[in-house]
């Protein structure tokens, strides 16, 4: 089982030429826990999927993993981001049992994606405003969070 994460600010990045700009993994048998994270102020260029959050670390070191230990994921915000020559639509898989939860996205702009593609979001809830190209339902619904009151929501909020 993992520890966890939290309270972590990362901004002003410059990604170019990577499978994926901004990455959590995880999945079950994993456990711990990512919370409280701000990601802004970031360019990339020629990166394959800008946004990706997925399963997939399955990867455990004995065969006494436990299957409940389910990671939790709450209350990340990227924020200002612009990516050119991107070809996939962001991915947002959280893990069955545990979904990603109040997520926030602010003022992204993806060029180079297909106007067909699609994000694609499966347990998730978040929210997302000033997006190009327009996300997932499960962030159209504008669900509520918390962490809309957190002080650095508030700080980049103002820097946009």
């Amino acid at each position: 089982m993992s520890g966890g994460i939290s309270n972590i600010t990362i901004e002003d990045l410059h990604v170019w030429d990577s499978a994926a700009g901004v990455r959590i993994k995880s999945d079950k048998g994993r456990g711990g826990y990512i919370s409280n994270v701000s990601i802004s102020d970031i360019r990339m260029e020629r990166v394959k999927i800008p946004i990706r959050f997925s399963r997939g670390s399955n990867d455990h070191p004995d065969d006494g993993w436990d299957p409940k230990a389910v990671p939790r994921f709450k209350d990340i915000l990227i924020s200002n981001v612009v990516s050119v020559n991107s070809t996939k639509a962001p991915v947002l898989e959280g893990v069955e049992g545990s979904s990603f939860e109040g997520l926030c996205f602010k003022n992204i702009t993806l060029h180079g994606i297909a106007l067909s593609a699609t994000w694609r979001c499966e347990y998730v809830t978040g929210f997302a405003t000033e997006v190009f190209p327009v996300p997932c339902l499960e962030l159209r619904n504008n669900s509520y969070s918390s962490w809309l009151h957190h002080s650095d929501w508030h700080r980049y909020n103002e820097k946009a």
